[in-house]
């Protein structure tokens, strides 16, 4: 699990709707950490924008090579 994080899930792809730029994801495992102080939100976009309770943290260079070719060109 991340450091810091309140709890994580680890996904696979399912699918991947091209067209669409929609990736499907199916949760396989959860962890939790019940000593985490932290209760912030985190969100995924999907595009490897992710919006917390603060700021926006972009992360599209590290995701480029897991997401879809639909989702690389979408207009933002």
């Amino acid at each position: 699990m991340p450091l810091n994080s309140l709890a994580n899930i680890e996904c696979r792809v399912v699918d991947i709707i091209e067209p669409y730029g929609i990736v499907i994801l199916e949760g396989v495992a959860a962890h939790a950490d019940p000593h985490s102080k932290g209760r912030s939100a985190l969100h995924g976009i999907g595009d490897g924008t992710f919006v917390t309770d603060g700021p926006v943290l972009d992360r599209r260079t590290m995701m480029r090579p897991k997401l879809p070719p639909s989702v690389l060109t979408r207009k933002s």
